[in-house]
């Protein structure tokens, strides 16, 4: 009789315990930017973190994240954000690659290639075959501790102007602002490039500091740019990468490896909807014009090869300056055109040759 009384208490106890405990997950976002500001950080919130979490419930996963968001600056601040996730101040970070050309230097390509294309889904395919095919890239992100989730851009940077731009012969000594490689874009032209960013370009140009500047489409409803400088001269720069979303790799290593494939999964089509977010911004960016009493023209395609073929070749420049660093530029710009005659893209410019 005990012994059937103590067999029943046993096995009342192990139905009281769950088969598997659940793991709950403590883990922090941060971003330097308000998700207003940008599409792609906004769908970080609106997208990446509840499918994972549904990703996870389907795959019946016992772990529950508890997410932490620290947007704005609040925890870490743009040019913070590489250490920062290195350091495990945050587990995953929106980091702006533009902001890091001396520690990652092999993203600052595209910049370095402009002209290549204006679509920036295409672009990012081909950024997406690099990171997986040419060691370096991968690399550069060892070095701070961390692996990329996915990807992202701008929809393609053009001209706007004080005045009416219908040519290059049109720039010959005015001063337009820009940003970091892109003060490269006015090489041959005649125009003097002034070093600034998308803070200043409003203010400046109606101070008369720059006579115009180059900035993305997208910015136009909340920048208001137009009203500074209302020719639109759609040159075609090209759409440029510019953002990752990364994590701690100590971080992912301890996390289970069904989870671990759902948030690089999640990663990559967090990317893909950033692109199309980013190009139906820059339309919207194009159909608000009118309201800024703008004028847009679009450049001859005869044009825009004259442009690029009156510039130096600064991606040769460029990956020559990596390659005495010890960074395999030669290899990334021939993969990065290949890749994109590949992808379909036929570029003004055969920047590797």
């Amino acid at each position: 009789m005990i012994r059937t009384i103590s067999a029943a208490a046993a096995l009342l106890a192990a139905l009281a315990v769950p088969a598997m405990a659940q793991q709950r997950i403590s883990l922090t976002v941060a971003a330097g930017q308000p998700p207003s500001a940008l599409p792609s950080l906004a769908l970080v919130n609106k997208y990446f973190i509840p499918e994972v979490d549904k990703r996870i419930k389907d795959a019946k996963i016992d772990v529950v994240i508890d997410w932490k968001e620290a947007y704005a600056g609040s925890l870490l601040k743009p040019y913070q954000m590489l250490d920062g996730v290195k350091d495990g101040l945050a587990d995953i970070g929106f980091l702006p690659t533009i902001f890091f050309p001396d520690k990652l230097p092999l993203e600052a390509i595209t910049l370095n290639a402009p002209f290549l294309t204006t679509d920036l889904a295409l672009l990012s395919r081909v950024m997406n075959k690099l990171h997986d095919t040419v060691p370096g890239f991968t690399q550069q992100y060892d070095k701070f501790n961390q692996i990329r989730l996915g990807g992202t851009g701008a929809d393609s940077f053009e001209l706007l102007t004080t005045f009416p731009v219908k040519s290059i012969d049109d720039l010959k000594g005015r001063k337009i602002g820009t940003a970091g490689a892109a003060l490269a874009w006015l090489r041959g032209t005649g125009a003097t490039p002034v070093q600034s960013n998308m803070m200043e370009y409003y203010n400046s140009t109606k101070n008369g500091v720059f006579e115009g500047f180059i900035v993305f489409p997208s910015t136009f409803p909340a920048m208001k740019y137009p009203e500074a400088a209302p020719y639109v001269a759609k040159v075609g720069f090209g759409a440029q990468y510019s953002v990752a979303l990364t994590m701690n790799k100590d971080f992912y290593k301890k996390l289970p490896p069904a989870v671990q494939k759902i948030m690089t999964d999640v990663g990559r089509e967090w990317a893909v909807k950033s692109d199309e977010a980013y190009a139906t911004a820059g339309e919207n960016g194009y159909k608000m014009l009118p309201s800024f009493k703008a004028t847009l023209f679009e450049f001859p395609e005869a044009e825009r090869k004259r442009w690029a073929e009156a510039m130096p070749n600064i991606a040769k420049e460029w990956a020559a300056s990596m390659e005495k660093q010890g960074v395999p530029g030669n290899q990334a710009l021939t993969a990065l055109m290949e890749e994109a005659r590949k992808a379909g893209i036929k570029p003004v410019r055969d920047w590797d040759k």
